[in-house]
């Protein structure tokens, strides 16, 4: 039998009514569905089954719901083709997919991986909301090229390559007014233009690191060492325990 690679899909792919035919006809996967609203403490196969689409598309909600869907849907397989699961030898995913992938593979836990998925989430949704912010996918041209059209149209905002999908193919991230620019820049050189609308945040760095934990402590200077409680408030430093560093970090 030839070898099997399941790949998990990232945020984007959410669509309402996901989700909904697993429920109704699976008994393991409505025990996921159930389980998750016990972790995220509201029922995320409403906004899955029901919307709005606004709610489902915000970062804080997509994140969690494909996790779990593609979980769910993991459940089916397991039921109508387990012989597909017996020939996996490598399980990867899209940026949110490495999580669903981690928990397939047995490196975390159902009720761990939904945790760390909304946290990321909710971090992410902060970076989106701190600053108006989007991404533009280019076709067609190289990295270097690429680059070369983000320092013309990145002006005093911030614009940067954020992802390599694959040859040809980049995300690129920052600040809406330069996401314009490089949009008109990259289709007179007769690249493919695609901007997202289903992601509220924009994958750039230096935006995500400033809600993501991603500063030094002011004790100790360890980077991404402060621990957050679940409200998103700095409480401790890891490396060195100062909450005096978590407090001066917080106040940034």
């Amino acid at each position: 039998m030839a070898k099997v690679a399941f790949l998990f899909p990232g945020q984007g792919a959410q669509k309402v009514g996901m989700g909904r035919q697993l429920y109704e006809t699976l008994p393991t996967a409505k025990k996921l569905f159930d389980e998750a609203a016990e972790v995220l403490g509201y029922a995320l196969a409403d906004v899955c089954f029901n919307g709005p689409p606004e709610r489902l598309n915000s970062t804080v909600v997509s994140q969690p719901a494909l996790f779990l869907c593609s979980l769910a849907a993991l459940e089916s397989l397991r039921m109508t083709e387990p012989d597909a699961e017996k020939a996996c030898v490598a399980a990867a995913g899209l940026s949110l997919g490495e999580y669903t992938a981690l928990v397939f593979a047995g490196a975390l836990s159902f009720r761990d991986g939904l945790r760390v998925v909304q946290r990321r989430g909710e971090a992410m949704q902060a970076a989106s909301d701190a600053t108006p912010s989007g991404m533009v996918s280019i076709i067609g041209l190289e990295q270097p090229e690429v680059e070369q059209l983000c320092a013309q149209a990145r002006g005093d905002g911030t614009l940067q390559i954020a992802n390599l999908l694959c040859p040809s193919n980049l995300v690129v991230s920052g600040v809406l007014p330069a996401c314009a620019a490089l949009e008109k820049l990259a289709e007179e050189k007769r690249a493919r233009t695609v901007t997202p609308t289903r992601s509220a945040a924009c994958w750039s760095a230096r935006y995500c690191s400033r809600c993501c934990g991603n500063r030094p402590c002011a004790t100790c200077s360890r980077r991404a060492a402060i621990a957050f409680t679940r409200s998103g408030r700095a409480r401790s430093c890891r490396a060195c325990s100062s909450a005096s560093c978590a407090r001066s970090t917080a106040a940034r």
